[in-house]
């Protein structure tokens, strides 16, 4: 009934054709069915007893125009081909669908009623219509044909159907009418419907074995399937709901379903009956239901209503299924979960713990660490401070000594009466004394040049690589720029000491007969690079350096820029190695101003 609700709505109250035109075609159309119940119906839709296709703005029809459209007859043979000759005609589509009883609404009806019986000339009538109409009020038309035939079927099955009361008023009013209605000579039921009837009683048989098959499907299913009404008294029982609750159908049946709810869980069958009584579905709702003897049961229920014909809940379907062992498992799972988080909970502190004892072992190594590159620090520190002592001892102390030394010598010499052997062997140790004095002051000079303090960076590096190429056959080029300006004392200091060691890297080990040094300097920081063309070092050795810092001179640069913020960068290929060292640039706080020229010493022999 639901469908054939949605079907009515569809093709017939909301077809856009007119409504009157729908109604009438309804009623004559009905004028074949051998149920009298859908002519009956309509013609009193017609006459306002009720509104034709459901629409209160269509004038009621007074019982002359009703009686005009039942006696028309259905054509056939001539008069059926002149009525499709008028179709064939006439202009087409038609503008408007045909005024009431008129030609064409007869025409119209005629061929209407050809393709609703499935006659001979059904399919000429169908493509008449086709043309008369345009398409898509065909369609519409169509729609309503099929309406009205699935009605009629729906009548035919439904013998109980009665009319109701203002049709019986009807038909005992208007006697004329009622014999139209009653006693139509063309009302019979067509092949279609007839098989349809002939049929009904095997349907209900195919009815009666699919219902005792669904009794053997409920029967035999493992779940519980218990049937309650609306006030709680069970009403089906099957065979598992005997195995899981221990009641026979015979003991449950009749019984309130209270029998199997333990008096703490009551409330959830009020709760339940309300949602049942609203249509609600519930799905999966676990809970405790006690069996015969006492012992309680976990169930999952699955509840559904239950409707009547007219589609009216009458009560609510049960599904209980044994969830005891699934409790059990949840149960074993919860538990298992509580014993791992508890054990987790342990490691995680133990982690911590272990976590914070590592933190402070590495706080100490750190703070170790940093003693120990700070007493490195002051190591070389001291270092310098006590060459530049020792520096200035030999120059101030010893040199002066020797140069008396000398002078004392050289009056000897001139005082002696020519003695030959003696003025020769004085003249030997004034030359002696004059290389000690030489290699003293070489040797003070290494140290710590005095010209790195008095005259800067630039004027010592100069001093020193004039000094070395004429020492040895390396030939250097330095490129420093002529305004470079002093850093502070420590600074300046590191990058003597970078060139240095770099330097003599380069005459010992690399082979190369060239060195070049290039200083550059910008806003924020110094650049000091030194290049070689030797043999270079093997990308074993070099990552060697590189990550370890191996070789007492690579370890002291890197200690000496460290403590000025600066970087060490080595390069080397087989076409020579490239060391570039890199730290900020600052103004002397003590001078304030920077030296850029200064008269340079002799060089060292």
């Amino acid at each position: 009934m639901e469908k054939l609700w949605g079907f009515a709505e569809a093709a017939y109250l909301d077809n856009p054709l007119p409504s009157l035109f729908k109604e009438r075609l309804f009623v004559y159309l009905s004028r074949f069915c051998a149920v009298r119940y859908c002519i009956a119906r309509h013609v009193g839709f017609l006459m306002g007893m009720g509104h034709p296709a459901g629409d209160d703005q269509v004038p009621a029809h007074r019982v002359e125009e009703v009686l005009r459209l039942l006696q028309r007859k259905l054509p056939h043979g001539k008069e059926l081909e002149l009525r499709l000759s008028l179709c064939a005609t006439c202009p087409a589509p038609l503008v408007e669908m045909p005024a009431i009883d008129s030609q064409m609404e007869d025409a119209v009806f005629a061929l209407a009623s050809h393709v609703f019986l499935q006659t001979a000339k059904a399919s000429a009538c169908l493509e008449a219509l086709e043309r008369l109409l345009g398409t898509r009020r065909f369609q519409y038309l169509i729609l309503l044909i099929t309406f009205v035939r699935a009605a009629h079927y729906w009548t035919g099955v439904h013998p109980e159907l009665q009319f109701e009361d203002d049709i019986k008023d009807l038909l005992a009013t208007h006697e004329a009418l009622a014999a139209c209605i009653l006693t139509d000579p063309e009302a019979s039921a067509d092949p279609i419907t007839q098989t349809i009837l002939d049929e009904l009683p095997a349907l209900r048989r195919q009815a009666d074995v699919a219902t005792s098959l669904l009794a053997a499907i409920v029967d035999s299913s493992d779940d519980g399937i218990v049937g309650k009404n609306l006030d709680g008294t069970i009403i089906s029982w099957n065979r598992s709901a005997e195995r899981l609750f221990g009641y026979t159908a015979l003991e449950a049946v009749g019984q309130p379903i209270t029998l199997i709810i333990p008096p703490d869980r009551r409330h959830e069958e009020t709760t339940i009956l309300e949602r049942v009584g609203r249509g609600e579905r519930i799905e999966h709702f676990d809970t405790v239901r006690v069996r015969k003897d006492g012992s309680t049961i976990q169930i999952s229920l699955s509840i559904s209503p239950v409707r009547d014909a007219a589609g009216k809940i009458i009560g609510a379907s049960k599904i209980a299924r044994d969830i005891t062992q699934r409790k059990q498992a949840e149960q074993a799972l919860r538990e298992s979960e509580e014993r791992f988080r508890t054990l987790a909970d342990a490691l995680d502190t133990q982690v911590q713990f272990r976590t914070q004892e590592l933190q402070r072992r590495n706080l100490a190594i750190s703070e170790q660490a940093d003693q120990l590159h700070d007493l490195s620090r002051r190591l070389m520190h001291i270092q310098d401070e006590e060459r530049r002592h020792i520096a200035r001892e030999l120059h101030d102390s010893a040199g002066q000594t020797l140069a008396a030394l000398s002078m004392s010598l050289a009056h000897l010499v001139e005082q002696k009466d020519d003695p030959s052997q003696l003025t020769k062997g004085l003249e030997e140790a004034n030359s002696l004394v004059r290389n000690l004095t030489q290699e003293l002051r070489t040797t003070s000079y290494l140290l710590h040049p005095p010209l790195l303090d008095e005259a800067g960076v630039s004027s010592a590096l100069r001093w020193y690589v004039r000094g070395l190429k004429e020492r040895s056959e390396l030939d250097i080029d330095l490129q420093i720029p002529e305004s470079f300006e002093r850093l502070p004392s420590e600074m300046e200091l590191v990058m003597f000491r970078f060139v240095q060691e770099c330097l003599t890297n380069v005459h010992r080990h690399s082979g190369s007969k060239t060195a070049v040094i290039r200083v550059t300097r910008d806003d924020d920081r110094v650049y000091v690079e030194v290049r070689d063309t030797g043999c270079g070092m093997s990308p074993q050795k070099l990552n060697e350096i590189q990550s370890r810092g191996t070789g007492v001179g690579i370890r002291g640069m890197r200690e000496r820029l460290r403590h000025v913020q600066g970087e060490l960068t080595i390069e080397s290929t087989a076409l020579g190695t490239k060391v570039l060292a890199s730290f900020p640039a600052k103004r002397d706080v003590a001078t304030g101003t920077s030296v850029s020229k200064a008269t340079l010493p002799d060089p060292l022999p």
